[in-house]
């Protein structure tokens, strides 16, 4: 969707609503508005329906916005359409990939709205009257799902639609709204919202699929309940009066549902209802204090949410749009390059995308020492990603037991003192990287039981050092942040005086952008930099995957993020990976292509910065320790002739596979010197010449070699390191 044309509706809108919004109708979501657009089969939006409702009645404001001759928002008419108007959502409905899928067909936008966030293909034709001048053709010969609306007219208007839709072939249902327990005029948001009263959480698309579904809608739904009252609570439920047991059709509430409503309303909006509902119940306001005080805490701090709930934003959003707005939130108040500010930005809108991506990446946070912002990128990442669960401290078993329950973003501090207490985080961590492989198993209870955990989820992690601290295996899992302290002249707000309403205001558009954005998220297939390692495409697919929503430069931008960050994490290698590239330089500097065992260990321990000389609890590495180092990679010593002795060692030929498959730079070296070396003339013994003996031509040769040794009868004359260089053999003997 254009963003100009979503400005100009929203211009528009305020300019053709002036005299509603005197009235004391709102067009802010907060309070009900909302501006609803239509699209064709393209995703072109093509009108608006503006929906403005009075935060004190209840009462709703509802008008179409079109453009006139000229291309101007400036009329309050539905368009003319051939062959009737479009259904909601329309776009979606038209997706290939999304053909098979099943549509829930509901009365009201906003209901819509309100399944489509939970990843349901859910569609509307407005309201109730709109049955008729409807193109219900997208529909043709696919399962719908009705929910009618909690009234008469609801139930007309889903016998109405059924009635079309059958006639183009499709398999009709209907939600059976008369064992919801809704008041009258009950519709999905008010189901949505008592379910998550009654069970501490949102509603699922399972649990809505789990709902009772009839073959044939009754011919006259009956209300259970109340008849205006909003016991269930939402934006867009009719608020109850504040004088409600004066009003002149008093809501019919059980004392139970009367106290369950009045727990969740906001403190203001208890304080004016209490006394009025007091005596309405026949009690004192303060015996209803407790009674309202005990409802909220029911079911114990354990069922609680230990985060808040995101409402997607009410307006579609430009994704280029949101994630610069993004990287400039972050750069606001950290001091970090380009690259770092675009990969975070990227991995907070991959928390919202975390149910239809198959990798999620870590994200480690660190610095050499204090004072370097870690933790005040975590703590500002926290409040934009989706469920964050910031904590410090925390043993491995409770934080397998919250990723399974929740499953939310975890953004864990001091991560660098929470592993030398407890090292079986990393477990945690590595297993939550891929969906596939996300399960742990534990032994729990008194019996030790074996119980299975699934730690799927986003993960970031903040600590000194960390590249240093944790394990190979983890740091090829994450997208790595090295932060640095800030100069003097390098300038950033502080976060304790930011509008809490700039980070709520980020975190509803990103909602949204996971609810339009999911399908086109889980399809995408970017183009991968070859450079990178397997891993490294691992972890970066999904990133890439998000920016190539925003357009060709987004994508351009997180590639290059992606090939700078990848750089960082490959220099830290395992340690098999550095004995092996020790070993390459030896061979590359030495221009040999055999070395005896002792003669490698001594020269690897002559690298003081490198860890051999200290390998063995401060002593050097010894042959044995080699040995197992390099058995991983199919690699062991063998007898070999270094000038006319045999002795333990290796050959370059032995090293060729491992130094291809795990180094990323290649050996470049000649294996013997480009020219022959002078003969060695100061050995005990000369190799090349032999005075004893009188040669027929003046060439030099070699001494055969003695019987008893197994050779091919020419002495080997490469260089040998710590040696004397020989000159280069010879493929034929002298005759004497």
């Amino acid at each position: 969707m254009e963003k100009e044309i979503i400005e100009a509706t929203q211009t528009a809108a305020l300019r053709l609503t002036n005299k509603p919004r005197k009235d004391g109708y709102s067009l802010d979501p907060k309070h009900g508005g909302a501006i609803h657009h239509y699209t064709d089969r393209e995703g072109a939006i093509t009108f608006a329906r503006l929906r403005l409702k009075h935060p004190e009645t209840g009462d709703k404001w509802i008008r179409p916005l079109r453009r006139d001759a000229a291309g101007i928002w400036c009329e309050l008419k539905t368009p003319e359409f051939t062959g009737g108007a479009p259904l909601y959502h329309l776009h979606h409905l038209c997706d290939p990939a999304r053909q098979s899928e099943r549509v829930i067909l509901v009365e009201g936008e906003y209901c819509s709205d309100s399944l489509a966030v939970r990843g349901i293909l859910a569609t509307t034709s407005g309201g109730a009257q709109s049955v008729d001048t409807t193109d219900w053709q997208p529909l043709a010969e696919r399962n719908v799902l009705i929910w009618p609306d909690n009234d008469k007219a609801g139930s007309d208007y889903a016998q109405h639609a059924a009635d079309k839709l059958r006639a183009l072939g499709c398999t009709v249902s209907f939600i059976d709204v008369s064992v919801l327990d809704l008041p009258a005029k009950g519709d999905v948001v008010e189901w949505l919202k008592a379910f998550q009263q009654q069970h501490g959480r949102k509603a699922t698309a399972a649990d809505i699929w789990a709902l009772p579904v009839i073959e044939r809608a009754p011919e006259k739904i009956e209300a259970v309940g109340c008849d205006s009252s909003p016991s269930i609570a939402s934006s867009d439920a009719t608020p109850l009066p504040e004088n409600a047991a004066q009003a002149d059709t008093p809501p019919v509430l059980s004392d139970d549902k009367t106290i369950k409503w009045l727990a969740s309303l906001k403190p203001l909006e208890y304080e004016k209802a209490r006394i009025d509902k007091a005596k309405a119940m026949s009690c004192r306001p303060a015996v209803l204090d407790g009674l309202v005080k005990a409802a909220r805490s029911e079911g114990g701090e354990a069922d609680r949410l230990p985060f808040a709930e995101i409402e997607p934003h009410p307006e579609p959003i430009d994704p280029a749009i949101l994630l610069s707005d993004v990287v400039n939130l972050i750069r606001q108040f950290i001091v970090l390059d380009t690259e770092q500010a675009t990969a975070s930005a990227l991995w907070v809108a991959l928390t919202w995308f975390i149910d239809v991506v198959q990798v999620a990446p870590l994200l480690v946070i660190t610095a050499p020492e204090m004072a370097c912002g870690k933790s005040q990128l975590r703590d500002l990442l926290s409040r934009i990603v989706m469920r964050p669960l910031s904590t410090n401290n925390m043993k491995a078993a409770t934080l397998f037991r919250i990723a399974e329950k929740w499953h939310p973003s975890l953004m864990l501090d001091e991560v660098d003192l929470m592993l030398k207490s407890d090292d079986e985080i990393i477990n945690l961590v590595n297993a939550g990287h891929h969906r596939g492989a996300s399960q742990v198993w534990r032994l729990v209870g008194d019996n030790h039981e074996p119980k299975s955990f699934d730690v799927w989820g986003a993960k970031c992690f903040a600590g000194i050092a960390l590249e240093k601290i944790f394990p190979a295996s983890t740091l090829s899992r994450a997208i790595i942040i090295k932060l640095r302290r800030k100069l003097s002249h390098e300038s950033v707000s502080r976060m304790r005086h930011a509008d809490g309403d700039i980070f709520i205001s980020i975190a509803e558009k990103l909602a949204r952008f996971a609810v339009d954005y999911a399908h086109q998220v889980k399809q995408a297939r970017p183009v991968l930099p070859e450079v990178l390692s397997d891993r490294d495409q691992d972890n970066w697919e999904c990133l890439l995957a998000i920016a190539s929503c925003a357009g060709a430069e987004w994508l351009a931008r997180a590639t290059a993020a992606a090939l700078k960050l990848s750089g960082a994490a490959e220099k830290t290698v395992s340690m098999g990976n550095e004995l092996l590239a020790d070993i390459q330089h030896i061979f590359e500097t030495k221009r040999v292509d055999k070395i005896s065992t002792a003669d490698l260990i001594a020269a690897l321990c002559a690298d003081e910065e490198a860890a051999w000389a200290t390998w063995n609890r401060g002593k050097q590495l010894s042959p044995r320790q080699l040995s197992r180092q390099l058995a991983g990679y199919s690699i062991t010593s063998k007898n070999i002739r270094l000038g006319y002795g045999i002795s333990k060692g290796f050959e370059l030929s032995q090293f060729a596979d491992a130094f291809m498959r795990y180094l990323s730079t290649p050996l470049n070296l000649p294996l013997l010197p480009l020219q022959t070396p002078e003969a060695n003339k100061h050995g005990a013994i000369s190799v090349a010449d032999n005075p004893l003996q009188k040669a027929i031509r003046n060439n030099s040769a070699t001494l055969e070699a003695p019987p008893l040794l197994d050779c091919s009868g020419v002495a080997d004359k490469k260089p040998i390191l710590g040696g004397a260089e020989t000159p280069r053999p010879t493929t034929s003997h002298l005759r004497i």
